[in-house]
């Protein structure tokens, strides 16, 4: 059993302090909350369903979600 991918990958050096901070107003599940640096920060990242709207309306394009994980449980 090999170690798993993360589910949320966050590019911290496309992602500039926000004051949107979309992805976290976007997220059902509250996966993502603001840290100290004004950027996102994974608090839950196993509530994750992988809906990609965080990703999809991230303007700097700095979030990934990993749907390989989840093809794997399939």
């Amino acid at each position: 059993m090999g170690k798993r991918n993360p589910i949320i990958v966050i590019d911290y050096g496309k992602c500039p302090p926000c004051s949107g901070l979309i992805c976290i107003g976007v997220c059902p599940l509250a996966v993502l909350e603001e840290g100290a640096n004004g950027k996102p920060k994974i608090v839950d990242e196993a509530s994750c369903n992988r809906c990609d709207v965080c990703a999809n309306l991230c303007p700097e394009k700095a979030i990934n979600i990993n749907q390989d994980e989840i093809n794997k449980t399939k």
